[in-house]
């Protein structure tokens, strides 16, 4: 989607050090503002750069946006705004469409790679990776032998679930990055390199939390190094706009 707007979109910032954010915008659409984004502030949690004993999470937080001279009537700008935040939401939330559908890569990952571990332990040590094509299709990239990466590529895509939640990751990367702006959406990904980009098994080997997380949301998937994972992944392997 193209935004004829000077914007500073809120989830760009969140995936950083969780630093405030601050959005700047004509009083006369404040309360739309609000409305639309209070939402994500009630479930915004910051990683804190160092734990104390009892770890805190925060939920204050500053949104601001900018918008000079976008040429928009009320109804579109409103509108405009509306779209960019739910974008927002289901890229960087924990109850987004991009973290539920790794979460269920990742409680699937386990128990697909204990398998291989069992068949192929000549495995251990070596590297290799996991994407999705563009049939989206688990395909397995590495300096393996072919016998070793069909055995790899049907342990994944023998498991349903598995494959059906890679799909929905990149299906919802693709299409929220295309609606929102800043942020995941500044760097070039698409159909055809999308396989290139995300390493899969990069991902789900680092997005266990660590101790405070657990212990604050009680569970061993962490949304926050999921993002980090994949901004990661960005700045190493794809284009900026």
């Amino acid at each position: 989607m193209k935004v004829n707007s000077s914007y500073t979109d809120p989830a760009s910032k969140i995936i950083s050090n969780g630093a405030a954010i601050e959005v700047n915008k004509p009083l006369n659409s404040k309360e739309q503002l609000n409305s639309e984004l209070g939402r994500l502030a009630a479930d915004i949690y910051h990683k804190g750069e160092h734990q104390e004993a009892e770890p805190v999470y925060n939920r204050a937080m500053t949104i601001t946006i900018t918008m000079v001279g976008a040429g928009l009537t009320k109804e579109a700008e409103e509108q405009e705004v509306t779209t960019i935040s739910r974008a927002s939401a289901n890229l960087y939330m924990p109850s987004g469409e991009v973290s539920k559908s790794v979460e269920k890569m990742f409680s699937q990952y386990g128990k697909i790679m204990a398998e291989i571990a069992s068949e192929l332990p000549s495995l251990a040590g070596k590297n290799w990776g996991l994407s999705i094509n563009q049939s989206g299709e688990p395909e397995v990239t590495g300096s393996l032998s072919d016998a070793e990466k069909a055995l790899i590529a049907e342990k994944f895509t023998s498991n349903k679930d598995f494959v059906a939640a890679a799909k929905d990751f990149k299906s919802g990367y693709l299409k929220y990055t295309e609606l929102s702006v800043r942020g995941w959406s500044n760097y070039d990904v698409n159909e055809e390199n999308f396989s290139k980009v995300f390493d899969l098994k990069e991902i789900l080997d680092n997005v266990q939390g660590n101790e405070a997380f657990k212990k604050a949301w009680g569970k061993d998937f962490s949304w926050l190094e999921l993002n980090d994972n994949i901004s990661a992944q960005l700045s190493r392997n794809a284009e900026k706009l």
